[in-house]
């Protein structure tokens, strides 16, 4: 990179320019920045020194005041500026607001520059020199834009866009300060909302809404922290302790940093998982709240919300300062629609016959039109009315193709594997874990042209992965290079060391990954920057990672003494995690905490607990009970076709597995369980060759996950495909051996082996795998201890011990069901 030229009216200089200046020297170094009180020369024509340094210039970043608005010298170097950039010797012009009086409506800023550039204020010198930073890195991360047509293309939407044009222009209710559109991931609700609001007049076309992301573990401390970030907020936040603030003056807060985002002209985009509206369309209480207040203040448009939840009208009633509608699939009429003008844009022919067959297949999302066109211009009409079937599996196969193109690149997966740790990251993050490696710059480069990148922020300056591929790349647990490891552990050490500096401009994405990460590494963080989200999210990975269960319960219990300073959904989430922990642990005080936890959870997190202490049959009915209150619950139906496997209640985990699996045909834990159900249920209604061709598709399902947990499924589900379904005991040999290779001692492929022996009377093999399940069982809370005395009982009537067999099957504590089937297959052994 060459240089940054730093344009600024002189009467900023001693407050805003020089201190920001110092932090750019400090971070980047003295001779990258074109600063005029340190870098023209004494007695030259400052005309000629300007010219002369914007020629050596990459970034052009200019101070916009009411005195650089009047300053003809800035105007010079404007004009200069722009003529560069169009004649490619400059790479960017960056704009950045300085004065609160100014907004980017300012006449006297030049026309292009408003068109083009999304103008903020940012009132703090430490955050525009970060942003600044970040748009240096981006410089040599120079994505590929996708074309404005495409970017902007609408189709349909008319019935809901006149409701929308009902409600804002209504005189019956107050005017809304909130817009919520809720719906599926990919269908358009963005899109809708900005073109609503430009239709209104609210804002302009090419205007970008300043956006941030919450998920369901965090709350209004992250909603705070995230706004501070856009550097546009007059109050200092450093001199608050989020932690034990009360509720209400969060609130205040909040509220606060709203009404100066308004001032700016801004009108704040939330992407929302959670958070606001949550998976049981209730809307949080603090959201609520904010809006209440908001809405005695004025009647404009704050914010508006993008939500996969669907809202509650129940939580709505009598609240007009919050209005939600759902944006659902295309009509047919507009699925044509989107059809024949995306197809017009990209120069695809397509005959009307082959429109209309084609558009028969399509459900309605927006994006599955835009892949299924982009399929045709790539591989020909014919191979899609061939393969019908790339449409209605549109999501996982868009994410699978979009990966496969990586498939032996090491370095993209890696590089994927790394950014699916974070929320969000800053570019300059990513630089320093990364370094300054060309390979991984240009694949970041083709991350955005392939849509696997997005960018959210005041001004985009930070990075996310497209939902459905950071859940495919998380699944997957794709390994992070050393490099990789190293330097996150780096750079986490040295903000463990430095975090304490008070340094209001310090990268919220920074904050929030290296607190978390330090809170999971046992770090003593006494800080007021902690909030709960980061022992929250800290919690669930180290819940997710298994064997953590204690530092789990540690974080809970931690930040509980802090519960009364909280918000009620994330003391119910903290719980959750804490109860979940103490069942996996089969701990007894679970009984007492779960009891703080009410509705469908507690009847869940009992049926949990209950599974892990060997009570299926209490399992199973706490668990029906959940679904009885919450039909949809996800979790319950996942842990219930669990539970009945192992009651060898097949045929009740089927359906369930079945419907698991086709909401989401890429977990793998899904496929395994509708797999076992299939093979092993008694009264399965279908052929054999339909029952063969699920099987097969099951298989070749887990075979596309490239983690190494589902190849290890992979192979046990290929040898009991062969124990089972094709009756070829060579088979199944070969392939368990294989998944021993592997994964020696693990416990799933041990108890794979012992079925496979069993069945090809092997008992020098069986009894070598009884030893080593044995070995691997530590006591009788192991959740695999029935299990080996189900594998013993039968091990000691292979060898002739029937008497023993039967006692030992009657001692278990194996479900009365599952007991009276395993003393029937002893009953009926004969002796070899």
């Amino acid at each position: 990179m060459k240089r940054v030229f730093l344009s600024h009216s002189s009467k900023q200089k001693e407050g805003y320019v020089r201190p920001l200046v110092k932090k750019l020297q400090a971070d980047r170094g003295k001779e990258r920045f074109v600063y005029d009180e340190e870098t023209f020369e004494e007695g030259l024509e400052n005309d000629k020194l300007i010219t002369s340094w914007l020629e050596k210039t990459d970034l052009f970043v200019l101070f916009i005041s009411d005195e650089a608005l009047e300053s003809p010298w800035v105007r010079k170097e404007i004009f200069e500026a722009k003529e560069l950039q169009q004649s490619g010797y400059l790479n960017k012009i960056y704009p950045i607001i300085i004065d609160a009086q100014i907004t980017h409506e300012d006449s006297r800023i030049p026309d292009w520059m408003r068109k083009q550039y999304n103008l903020r204020l940012i009132s703090k010198p430490s955050v525009a020199a970060r942003k600044i930073i970040s748009r240096m890195t981006e410089i040599s991360w120079e994505k590929n834009p996708k074309l404005k047509e495409i970017q902007q293309l609408f189709v349909g939407r008319n019935d809901l866009m006149q409701e929308l044009e009902v409600r804002l222009d209504s005189f019956d209710k107050i005017a809304p300060n909130t817009l919520i559109a809720t719906g599926m991931y990919s269908m358009g609700r963005r899109t809708f909302l900005k073109k609503g609001l430009t239709k209104l007049n609210f804002i302009s076309e090419s205007y970008s809404l300043p956006t941030i992301k919450l998920d369901a573990h965090q709350s209004i401390e992250d909603f705070i922290l995230l706004i501070n970030d856009f550097g546009i907020a007059g109050v200092d936040i450093s001199s608050f302790n989020l932690m034990t603030m009360k509720q209400v003056e969060k609130i205040d807060l909040a509220v606060q940093m709203l009404i100066e985002i308004k001032d700016a002209k801004d009108i704040l985009l939330i992407i929302d998982d959670g958070a606001i509206v949550s998976p049981i369309r209730e809307i949080s209480n603090w959201f609520l709240e904010v809006n209440k207040a908001i809405s005695s203040i004025s009647s404009d448009i704050y914010m508006c919300v993008v939500s996969k939840y669907i809202t509650n009208v129940i939580y709505l009633f009598d609240k007009d300062y919050i209005y939600s509608l759902h944006v659902p699939e295309l009509s047919l009429s507009e699925r044509k629609g989107l059809l024949k003008r995306y197809s017009k844009l990209i120069n695809l022919q397509l005959e009307l016959s082959d429109m209309n067959y084609i558009s028969s297949f399509f459900s309605g999302l927006p994006e599955e039109i835009v892949y299924t066109c982009d399929v045709i211009k790539e591989n020909g009409v014919g191979y899609i009315k061939g393969k019908t079937e790339l449409i209605s599996d549109y999501s996982d196969r868009k994410v699978s193709r979009i990966i496969s193109i990586y498939e032996d690149n090491e370095e993209a997966k890696s590089l994927l594997s790394l950014i699916a740790l974070f929320d969000f990251v800053s570019s300059d993050m990513l630089k320093d874990i990364i370094g300054e490696d060309v390979k991984y710059l240009e694949l970041l480069n083709d991350f955005f042209a392939q849509g696997i990148c997005d960018n959210i922020g005041s001004n985009g300056e930070y990075l996310v992965l497209n939902s459905a591929i950071k859940n495919y790349v998380s699944r997957q647990r794709i390994p992070l290079t050393k490099n990789f490891k190293k330097g996150i552990q780096n750079h986490v050490k040295d903000f463990v060391v430095n975090y304490e500096e008070n340094d209001e401009g310090r990268d919220v994405a920074d904050v929030f990954f290296s607190l978390k990460e330090s809170l999971i590494l046992g770090e003593d963080l006494n800080t007021h920057m902690l909030i709960p989200s980061h022992y929250l999210k800290s919690m669930k990975e180290l819940y997710d990672k298994r064997n953590s269960d204690l530092e789990v319960i540690k974080l809970a219990d931690a930040i509980l003494e802090q519960e009364e300073f909280m918000d009620d959904h994330i003391i119910r989430e903290i719980r959750y995690f804490l109860c979940s922990s103490l069942a996996r642990m089969k701990d007894n005080r679970f009984k007492s905490e779960v009891q703080s936890i009410s509705g469908p959870e507690h009847n869940f997190l009992f049926g949990f607990y209950y599974r892990h202490v060997g009570k299926d049959e209490e399992a199973a009915d706490r668990l029906n009970k959940a679904l009885l209150e919450r039909p949809k619950f996800s979790r319950a139906k996942r842990e219930l076709v669990t539970v009945y496997n192992s009651l060898d209640e097949y045929d009740k985990a089927y359906e369930l597995a079945r419907e698991n699996y086709e909401e989401n045909r890429s977990n793998e834990y899904h496929i395994q369980a509708y797999f076992q159900a299939l093979s092993s249920m008694r009264n399965l209604k279908m052929s054999n060759v339909e029952k063969k061709y699920i099987m097969n598709q099951l298989l070749e399902d887990m075979n596309k996950i490239e983690s190494e947990k589902a190849k290890n499924m992979y192979l046990i589900m290929y040898a009991k495909y062969y124990l089972y379904v094709e009756e070829d005991i060579e088979m199944a040999i070969k392939y368990v051996e294989e998944a021993n290779e592997d994964s020696p001692d693990n416990m799933y492929v041990l108890l794979c082996q012992f079925d496979v022996y069993e069945k090809s009377n092997d008992l020098d093999k069986l009894g070598e795998v009884i030893k080593a399940i044995e070995n691997n069982i530590k006591n009788s809370r192991s959740k695999y201890f029935r299990e080996f005395k189900k594998c013993q009982a039968l091990y000691q009537a292979k060898i002739g011990n029937i008497s023993n067999a039967r006692s030992i099957a009657k001692s278990s504590n194996l479900p009365e069901n599952s007991k009276q089937i395993l003393l029937a297959r002893i009953d009926k052994m004969v002796i070899i």
